[in-house]
């Protein structure tokens, strides 16, 4: 990875009415080929900066996935209108999620674009959270 990029990621989680958002900037690398986006990037913790997630989101034109290898780890599959159920790992143990998408946009090209995503969350069926997310990728 050469780090061409400069990749912005806001997150938004509804729960109980109360609203979150939380927002990374980092640098990262972009690949879009035969129709296939991947973005890759790394997050370091506010707590403790020596710990690293890296990151990478792919979106086929249809399922959008995005895979955190570190201190936490998941496997998360959005695709609009289908629910999935996933794995979330944490320092505490793992769980199933379940994940229901409401929409999918993305318009990203070697000179960078953006993409977005809201969708539902659940555990065991019975619905936690609301979740919206954007990136914003800008080449450097």
């Amino acid at each position: 990875m050469d780090d061409r990029y400069m990749i912005t990621v806001t997150g938004a989680q509804t729960v109980d009415g109360e609203r979150d958002t939380i927002e990374v900037i980092t640098a990262g690398d972009v690949t879009v080929e035969d129709g296939l986006i991947t973005i890759r990037y790394p997050e370091y913790s506010r707590e403790n900066p020596a710990q690293k997630t890296d990151t990478t989101v792919t979106y086929d034109g249809r399922i959008l996935s995005i895979d955190r290898k570190g201190e936490t780890a998941s496997h998360l599959i959005l695709e609009q209108g289908v629910r999935h159920e996933c794995l979330y790992s944490t320092p505490m143990g793992q769980m199933f999620i379940g994940i229901f998408t409401d929409i999918i946009k993305a318009d990203v090209n070697e000179s960078g674009g953006e993409i977005s995503a809201a969708y539902q969350l659940d555990f065991n069926r019975t619905a936690v959270s609301y979740n919206e997310f954007y990136i914003s990728i800008k080449k450097k």
